[in-house]
C-alpha cells in the first residue's frame, strides 16, 4: 500500500513540476507572468508538495504503529501502548483527512487561477466574439442599403405618379368662341 501512496506522490509532484514547467518555466512566459503571478504560482507548488508530504509520512507513521512490538522490555505496559497507538492512529488520520481537504482547496484556487488569468483564451473568444458581431453588422448593413433602393426607386415610381395626376390637362380652344365673334 505504501507503494502506490509513493507512486501517486511522486505522479502527481512529476505533474505538477510539468505544469509549473510550462507556465512559470517557459522564459517567453515567464516575461509575461507578473511577479505576484510568479510568486503565487510558487505558493501553490509549495502547498501541494507540503500536503503531500504530511499525507505520506501520516501515512507511514499509522502503518509503524499499527505494526506489533516483539520487544519484551517495553518501559509502557502493553494496554496503555494500545490505547497510545489507536490515539496517534486517530492523530494520523485526522491529520491525513486535513491534507486532503486542503489539496481539494489547492484545486478549487487553481481553478480560479486558470479562469482569471487566461488572458489569451479570453482574448481569442472576445477577437471570435468581435469578428461574429462585426459579419452581422456588415450583414445588416448591406441589407439597409438594398432596402434604401428599393425604397428610393418606389418613391421616384410614386412620385412620377403623383405629380401626373396633378397636371390637369389644358383644353384648347375650341372653334366655338371665334366663330362667335
Amino acid at each position: 500500500m505504501s507503494i502506490n501512496l509513493i507512486s501517486f506522490s511522486q505522479l502527481l509532484a512529476h505533474n505538477v513540476k510539468l505544469g509549473y514547467k510550462t507556465m512559470a518555466g517557459n522564459p517567453a512566459r515567464s516575461a509575461q507572468l507578473s511577479h505576484t503571478t510568479q510568486n503565487l504560482l510558487k505558493s501553490y507548488k509549495s502547498r501541494l508538495q507540503d500536503d503531500i508530504r504530511t499525507m505520506y509520512e501520516n501515512f507511514n507513521e499509522i502503518i509503524r504503529s499499527a505494526k506489533i512490538a516483539t520487544d519484551e522490555k517495553q518501559l509502557v505496559q502493553k494496554e496503555s501502548q494500545g490505547y497510545f497507538d489507536v490515539y496517534q492512529m486517530k492523530v494520523r488520520a485526522a491529520n491525513i483527512v486535513r491534507a486532503g481537504e486542503s489539496l481539494l482547496k489547492l484545486i478549487s484556487d487553481l481553478k480560479t487561477f486558470v479562469i482569471l488569468n487566461d488572458f489569451p483564451s479570453i482574448n481569442e473568444q472576445l477577437n471570435q466574439q468581435n469578428q461574429a458581431l462585426k459579419n452581422t453588422g456588415d450583414l445588416l448593413q448591406q441589407k439597409i442599403i438594398e432596402m434604401r433602393d428599393e425604397f428610393s426607386s418606389a418613391m421616384i415610381d410614386l412620385e412620377n405618379e403623383y405629380y401626373n395626376s396633378l397636371r390637369i390637362p389644358v383644353r384648347k380652344p375650341t372653334n366655338h368662341s371665334s366663330s362667335m365673334q
